[in-house]
């Protein structure tokens, strides 16, 4: 159950070790489910590490938003979940805390990385396919806006027509365009009912072991942004460009090679001997008034 009292479903799989690693959530794709993670389960499993897999909100089993529409972009919604699957992960093991894993695919990603900077109970994360880059929200927000009027239903939408209205006015008069773009961004979120986070600045406070997994013809983020957004890290993270894969077909170009890389790196980095990553007060400083709900420090397992 979320903060905002949205039912989530998850599935959890547990290692046949009595010694385990860690355990690993799952973070799936936009319009992914939970058993994206059936092809790396077993792998992972075998390895010592359980693996925690769920649907997020308008997604899969889980309960839905009704007003709330998923997008490729980032969300409070997609943080909120995040957060939920952490939190219950550690009520369940208030006893013995155990060291958390993160592996994102695509939007997933981008939500993992996000969240890494604000919850420090993340211990490591794995990233396929991320889009880190706040200009590709920018980019694409006018262009989805006026694809929305294009459908016949919404035309006539008083509702629309206050918020395409606005939008325009607001571009028109204002002359800064930092101003506009993040006019554009509240205009939209209200559209799509939800409020899309600036994912720059969030990731940029991630302070966890990061390993990067990325198609070097991957359309919806090329690899110069992506080594950009590695060269904005305080610790700068492991990337792996994969030859001849686009958004999304890592896993398939790269075979029993990609599960190896990420149950070896989960291996080497899920240890709390290290919490030099733990949020401070000056990363918590950078982050927006409306997150810093979100921002848990490692020490935090001793209060769920």
């Amino acid at each position: 159950m979320t903060q905002d009292h949205v039912k989530l479903i998850g599935s959890y799989f547990r290692c046949p070790a009595s010694q385990k690693n860690g355990v690993v959530i799952y973070c799936h794709e936009l319009n992914g489910t939970r058993w994206g993670v059936t092809p790396y389960a077993n792998h992972l499993m075998q390895s010592g590490f359980d693996v925690f897999a769920f649907d997020m909100r308008n997604h899969g089993e889980s309960h839905s938003t009704s007003d709330f529409t998923p997008t490729p972009w980032v969300t409070k919604h997609d943080l909120t979940d995040l957060r939920a699957a952490i939190d219950y992960l550690c009520q369940q093991t208030v006893d013995q805390p155990i060291d958390i894993g993160v592996f994102g695919v695509s939007k997933g990603a981008t939500v993992a990385a996000c969240m890494a900077g604000l919850d420090s109970r993340i211990a490591a994360l794995v990233l396929d396919s991320p889009a880190p880059e706040g200009r590709l929200f920018e980019r694409d927000c006018w262009t989805a806006l006026t694809k929305v009027k294009r459908r016949w239903g919404t035309i006539f939408s008083r509702r629309y027509t206050i918020l395409f209205c606005t939008a325009v006015l607001f571009s028109l008069a204002c002359p800064f365009i930092m101003i506009v773009k993040a006019w554009w961004r509240w205009i939209l979120g209200c559209w799509y009912g939800c409020r899309f986070i600036s994912t720059r600045p969030l990731v940029c406070c991630a302070r966890q072991p990061i390993f990067i997994i990325h198609g070097n013809q991957d359309n919806f983020c090329r690899v110069d942004q992506i080594h950009a957004f590695c060269h904005r890290m305080p610790h700068r993270p492991s990337v792996w460009i994969v030859s001849d894969s686009s958004h999304g077909e890592t896993a398939e170009r790269a075979g029993d090679e990609y599960t190896e890389k990420i149950v070896n790196f989960f291996k080497k980095s899920l240890s709390r001997q290290d919490l030099s990553f733990r949020v401070d007060s000056a990363v918590k400083e950078k982050v927006p008034l409306f997150l810093r709900e979100f921002v848990q420090s490692a020490n935090s397992f001793a209060s769920h």
